[in-house]
């Protein structure tokens, strides 16, 4: 094993040879074995793989369907006509793949003066083109507001709005005591009722303790978010069952930390009867009648996907639209791509404009090379706390009022990958940030989410880039003004090459590579903490075993902040802890990760720990300073002339074993083991005295 990680050590300093030209973030990039890596923070946070986002999870090509159907245009209402079709088509049988045919709608104008309800599986309703000219392209045009304000076409169940339907006798705990986001792998206390190929639900309740833990969503003057507001949902597959761990593995990570001792979590399984899958609508332009772009008397939104698993809009353009273009609810693994949300026609304000949107339910969503103009949150979640995984990649925006954004109530996991604005109407373009009582209470609007290779066109336009409790969001290689300063300021989140670009140029591409070429990775060790042996002189790593599918962990240590991680250790797989005798040479500094191991890869790595240390090897005394008693009981008394700006007391092996902030003149050794030690004391001079005292 340790042969492997020496090459792998070979490897990354090759590779960083190689990218030393390029700018390269902390957070993410390419490894060794061209593996993503992965870097988590003191509170466990990391950039999570948003790879499955999409069809079937990504990396799977949209179906090729059968054309069962032809239609032309007719003169008048063409909704009975088109409806009747796709009703033929439900009658058919699903094929191998899940496809029943597709309907093509000929070159021409179809008016729709009412609505189109695509609401079986395996059914796909395509146009020849999307283009203005109606002799070549596919033209619906949505005609009259009955029903008042609706959707044109509904893909799925319409009767679907949740994912609360369980199938009986399939609920059960996790156990978890800390799960970090970006997890896949998840502990129960019964794996009974559960399959390989299971669709299920992993559910975290908003509790008092959990919502306290995260300041009640930081409201401002707003109500508090209460219990039973902000639960979790992650509806997932299971992958892969390890018995003798009792874990499952899902197909795709979770998006936020569960905390079993704030709030405990269960998964079921999901009663999918409902859902519908393998529909999709292509290559067809919907335009929308309207009495003038400030107007709502017209159709709200162009494509509602509802109640449906694996599903896909393609090359469809939505114009005059009043809320969405396209949006999804209730829905997983959707792909919309080279699809364009144009000229909204509503007043210019809250609820409207939201030209490509997620809504509650939704998980695992992909836009892809979509076009918006002249929305006020072009590309957004407004699903809150039931929407995560969302990437929208290499898309672009012009004339925007308002900011792209997780729009309210703890929206996860959003990846905004190689956006680009121009001609903005506003200041603000993209927000990974807290709303305060924006709406109604919006609070923490994104967590654990990203701006990758953003570029804004503008010196002095903004991405409002904030950090969460507990949490972090990130802005990586984005060309824009990145700043915490808002109406409702928070501390500043993850920024990382600021004004360049990064590599890898897509982050989304990147990790969807890695995962098809290696296979995902195993989950991050996590809580990592050191405790140091006083008797057999020797640090003591423990972490949580999170992975279910790791091959072995690799613990790694860098002597000072600057220099590079060295393996000195490798351990099997199910490992919690590892025994490092102390070093002979003292640094000031000793920093340590682990990871799993599952070749050619590595698990992101967990949170670092760090101790710090004296180099002290004699006193250094300063006439202005004394202390007494010495020995001394359970306090130190220190006399200086000076204010002091640090105190710390450090074993005489160089341990750290207390800091204290203020100022005092009388420091509490009591709780400190019986020995001799150090103390380190800076006055507002800079003079640092260096004092031996036993604590007897």
């Amino acid at each position: 094993m340790k042969r492997i990680f020496c090459l792998s050590l070979c490897l990354i300093c090759i590779s960083l040879l190689i990218l030393q030209a390029q700018e390269v973030s902390r957070f993410a990039y390419i490894g060794a074995s061209d593996c993503m890596e992965y870097v988590a923070d003191k509170e466990n946070n990391y950039i999570p793989d948003f790879s499955n986002a999409g069809y079937y999870g990504g990396g799977v090509s949209l179906p090729e369907a059968q054309v069962v159907i032809l239609l032309n245009p007719v003169d008048g209402d063409n909704t009975n006509a088109i409806q009747a079709a796709i009703d033929t088509v439900a009658k058919m049988p699903l094929n191998e793949k899940g496809i029943r045919g597709a309907i093509q709608l000929n070159a021409g104008i179809y008016e729709i003066h009412g609505q189109l309800f695509i609401n079986q599986s395996g059914i796909i309703l395509k146009g020849v083109g999307d283009g203005v000219d109606s002799t070549q392209n596919t033209i619906l045009k949505g005609v009259g507001d009955t029903p008042t304000q609706r959707d044109l076409i509904i893909a799925g169940n319409p009767i679907v709005s949740d994912w609360d339907d369980r199938a009986a006798n399939t609920t059960t705990n996790i156990t978890n005591t800390f799960l970090p986001a970006g997890s896949r792998s998840v502990m129960l206390a019964s794996l009974d009722n559960f399959e390989i190929q299971d669709e299920i639900v992993v559910y975290q309740p908003s509790t008092e303790d959990w919502l306290e833990s995260i300041n009640y969503g930081d409201t401002a003057d707003d109500e508090p978010w209460q219990p039973g507001q902000i639960d979790l949902y992650y509806q997932r597959k299971i992958i892969d069952i390890i018995k003798e761990e009792s874990k499952i593995i899902l197909n795709a990570p979770i998006y936020d930390h569960l905390d079993n001792s704030l709030a405990p979590s269960l998964i079921y399984k999901l009663d999918d009867s409902n859902i519908r899958s393998n529909i999709g609508v292509e290559d067809l332009r919907i335009v929308i009648e309207t009495e003038g772009p400030e107007t709502e008397n017209h159709i709200k939104n162009g494509i509602l996907l509802k109640g449906v698993r694996n599903a896909w809009v393609q090359g469809v353009s939505v114009l005059h639209f009043m809320y969405a273009a396209i949006y999804t609810r209730a829905a997983t693994n959707v792909t919309v791509r080279n699809c364009r949300g144009l000229e909204p026609h509503s007043q210019i304000t809250g609820a409207r404009r939201y030209n490509f949107d997620v809504d509650a339910y939704s998980n695992n969503i992909l836009f892809e090379k979509c076009h918006a103009s002249y929305g006020r949150h072009s590309f957004v979640s407004n699903g809150t706390s039931s929407a995560s995984g969302i990437v929208f990649y290499n898309c672009t925006t012009e004339h925007d009022y308002n900011a792209s954004e997780g729009h309210r109530r703890w929206s996860q996991g959003l990846l905004f990958d190689n956006i680009t604005f121009t001609e903005p109407e506003t200041t603000n373009l993209l927000g990974l940030y807290n709303r305060g009582d924006f709406g109604t209470g919006h609070g923490w609007a994104s967590v654990n989410s990203v701006a990758w290779n953003v570029n804004l066109n503008s010196t002095f336009k903004r991405i409002l880039i904030q950090k969460p409790p507990h949490r972090q969001n990130y802005a990586i290689g984005c060309q824009a003004l990145l700043t915490n300063v808002h109406q409702f300021t928070h501390p500043i989140g993850a920024v990382d090459v600021a004004r360049k670009t990064v590599t890898p140029a897509s982050l989304y591409q990147a990790q969807l590579s890695d995962r098809l070429a290696h296979g995902s990775k195993p989950d991050a060790p996590a809580k990592l903490e050191v405790i140091f042996n006083e008797n057999n002189k020797s640090y003591e790593l423990k972490w949580l075993d999170i992975a279910a599918d790791e091959m072995g962990y690799v613990v790694q240590m860098a002597t000072t902040p600057d220099e590079i991680f060295t393996e000195v250790g490798t351990l099997e797989a199910n490992s919690t802890n590892f025994i490092y005798p102390l070093p002979d040479s003292i640094s000031a500094s000793i920093t340590f990760r682990v990871a799993a191991i599952k070749e050619p890869c590595l698990s992101t790595y967990s949170n670092p720990v760090t101790l710090e240390r004296t180099v002290a090897s004699q006193e250094i005394l300063i006439s202005t300073i004394s202390i007494k008693p010495n020995p001394a009981g359970n306090f130190l008394e220190i006399d200086s002339k000076n204010l002091l700006t640090k105190i710390k007391i450090y074993s005489l092996q160089g341990q750290l074993m207390d800091s204290i902030k203020n100022q005092v003149d009388t420091i509490d050794i009591s709780n400190i083991p019986i020995g001799a030690y150090y103390l380190e004391l800076e006055d507002t001079q800079g003079r640092i005295g260096i004092y031996k005292f036993i604590k007897s």
